[in-house]
């Protein structure tokens, strides 16, 4: 067997069973085939408390998460993964609205969301960390805003996983705020062109840049999406191990095709007779 690769699904459950049955997927050596799930999604959509807002705050809500999210995260389904191993994020995007993770100017309000985070969704719901997809805000960005808040977050939260969707984000990973960069900020992240053979689009985030800006190999996964396919799956993932990168990301778990895809991916990764569902 090769090096652990870091499979993350992303899964937007249809029940609790369907989202604790992805600690049933297993390796030939009985260990779990999924590392890390990221709850697909929490709305940031509110510029005061709750700043997350069920289907993007449309119709206006005070509750912060979708009902599909919130009853997984209520019913202890979030500690059960955990008790197997896993390592579960809630996705946080923005929502349609003029605030998102890349609006922020002020410190104190980007403050006062990092410490909302931590109380009202982390420290709730007993999760490993926050996954950042900075897409669907009507704001403008601004290229420290992201370094901002997840500086604070890492002050406040030094032990908790702080991910990114990877993406369109060329100009935060080459600013700095305060003496601080992105990539220091961060646990690790996936990126998520999705298709594209990952020798065209990983190495800008792990070369080319001076240190600080730059995350290592192992911090950075390959994203996947069965609506757009690799040519070459097998060939992407001999060439992620080859140059040391970390694993692969799938999106849309709660779908079969992308279950079926992280199967593939699995054994192209393990050896054939490594993805084993759950009995």
């Amino acid at each position: 067997m090769t090096d652990r690769a870091r499979v993350t699904v992303y899964i937007n459950p249809a029940s609790s069973q369907q989202l604790r049955d992805v600690a049933g997927y297993r390796l030939a050596d009985g260990s779990p085939a999924i590392d890390v799930v990221c709850l697909f999604a929490g709305n940031y959509a509110a510029s005061e408390p709750p700043y997350l807002r069920a289907n993007n705050n449309d119709p206006p809500t005070t509750s912060p998460l979708n009902p599909s999210i919130q009853s997984v995260l209520d019913d202890g389904s979030v500690a059960y993964l955990q008790q197997q191993g896993l390592t579960v994020l809630l996705t946080v995007t923005n929502g349609w609205n003029p605030v998102g993770w890349s609006q922020f100017t002020s410190e104190s309000d980007a403050a006062a969301f990092a410490q909302y985070l931590q109380s009202d969704i982390i420290g709730e719901y007993g999760l490993n960390g926050i996954d950042i997809d900075d897409e669907y805000s009507t704001g403008s960005p601004n290229d420290t805003s992201l370094i901002m808040v997840t500086t604070i977050m890492r002050s406040i939260m030094p032990d908790t996983v702080i991910s990114k969707a990877l993406w369109s984000d060329a100009s935060d990973f080459a600013a700095t705020w305060n003496g601080r960069t992105l990539a220091g900020n961060l646990s690790y992240g996936a990126e998520m062109s999705y298709g594209g053979p990952p020798q065209y689009r990983l190495p800008a985030y792990t070369s080319g840049q001076p240190a600080a800006n730059l995350l290592t190999p192992s911090q950075v996964s390959c994203g996947f999406w069965a609506n757009q396919p690799s040519s070459d799956p097998s060939a992407d993932v001999a060439w992620l191990q080859q140059n040391g990168y970390a694993g692969f990301m799938i999106f849309g778990f709660e779908d079969q095709a992308n279950v079926d895809l992280t199967g593939t991916l699995v054994n192209d990764w393990y050896g054939a007779g490594n993805w084993n569902p759950p009995t």
